[in-house]
């Protein structure tokens, strides 16, 4: 149930950004964290499964399911920010340069620079986790996801860093942003994948209940009931930890036929709402709310339209990106064993050709 729980993801970080409140920062936060959690294993499963890390087919794949629908998402924002560049820079402060500096477009276009603090201009924002993202894969792929040893090694040095961080009185910002800092979620993800394919994880549905349950608990009161202090410290890592075990109980989960195909098609929209969200919630904002800044009203209003855009997008890349990234993975066919088969039939990706079967990675 891996695609509901990231179109889940989403909505947290649409909520952040669109209600404009203090108290809603930090579910985008958590959000992001569980994604990336959620990034390592599946990575991981998928190139022990699919790619056997053969460099060409991982990289194009990942290029193909990223890149094609942030430069989409880019153009239209591009476009829309020209129509109305005061309207655009009033609704969000990223788009307040002026989009015509060759520099910042090349910026945005190249990606991974988004991680740093320049360009200020930004015409999807959040993408700056994607960036980092994009760093991760390339260590999952050299060392990470590798071998069970190197994932251990790894989240030493992730909890190494976050603990750094707090002894040098270092800004939240650097346990968040920076890329080091999501070497702890990311090698956990990949701990997830050599544990259970070990046996060593029995959570149960049960377990996994709670767990979710105590992770939005965690959500909603940090901010709400403890301190701020608590919302970036102790509840931020506590976050990480209960989404882990709630992976760990939904991994080996195969659910029925048509609930698996509805769970697919929901984690095909995930990714298009995070790169659609502001673009349309901008453009709900003017035609309805030009005269009130962003809040409840507007989230509630762009939510449907977000939707109903994503699955647009979703819809584009089944069409015209899928088949492309088909054709990579179908370089290499294996059998299905194990956790792994389980975790990856779950995403409604195990293709069947005679005996054997492909397996694809559906991250983000």
């Amino acid at each position: 149930m891996f695609g509901s729980l990231r179109l889940l993801l989403a909505y947290l970080v649409v909520i952040s950004h669109l209600m404009g409140s203090e108290y809603f920062a930090h579910f985008g936060f958590y959000a992001v964290r569980g994604f990336f959690v959620l990034s390592g294993f599946i990575i991981t499963a998928a190139l022990h499964a699919v790619y056997h890390f053969d460099g060409m087919r991982f990289w194009a794949n990942r290029i193909l399911r990223v890149l094609p629908n942030y430069y989409l998402v880019c153009l239209a924002t591009l476009a829309v920010i020209a129509l109305w560049p005061n309207e655009a820079g009033h609704f969000l402060s990223n788009w307040k340069a002026d989009p015509r500096e060759q520099h910042d477009v090349l910026m945005n276009l190249l990606v991974l620079p988004l991680q740093f603090n320049e360009p200020s201009f930004r015409l999807v924002p959040p993408y700056w986790s994607i960036a980092v993202e994009l760093e991760m894969y390339l260590l999952l792929w050299l060392v990470i996801a590798r071998r069970e040893a190197y994932a251990a090694i790894t989240l030493a040095v992730g909890v190494a860093y976050h603990l750094a961080c707090f002894v040098d009185g270092l800004q939240w910002q650097t346990r968040y942003f920076a890329p080091p800092s999501a070497l702890l979620s990311f090698s956990l993800g990949a701990l997830l994948y050599f544990w259970g394919n070990r046996g060593w994880l029995r959570v149960g549905p049960a377990v996994a209940t709670l767990a979710f349950t105590a992770w939005l608990a965690n959500m909603i009161v940090a901010g709400l009931v403890f301190s701020t202090s608590y919302v970036y410290g102790v509840g931020y890592y506590a976050n990480v930890l209960l989404f882990a075990v709630l992976m760990a109980g939904l991994a080996p989960i195969q659910p029925a036929a048509r609930l698996r195909v509805l769970d697919k098609a929901l984690g095909e929209i995930a990714y298009p709402v995070f790169l659609l969200q502001w673009l349309v919630g901008f453009t709900v904002w003017l035609a309805f709310l030009p005269d009130r800044s962003r809040g409840l009203l507007l989230t509630a209003l762009a939510m449907p339209a977000i939707m109903v855009a994503a699955y647009g997008l979703s819809r584009f890349n089944r069409v015209f990106i899928e088949p492309l990234r088909s054709r990579v993975r179908g370089a290499v066919m294996t059998h299905a064993r194990g956790w792994t088969a389980g975790r990856l039939a779950d995403q409604g990706q195990v293709v069947k050709n005679d005996s054997s079967a492909m397996m694809s990675d559906t991250a983000r």
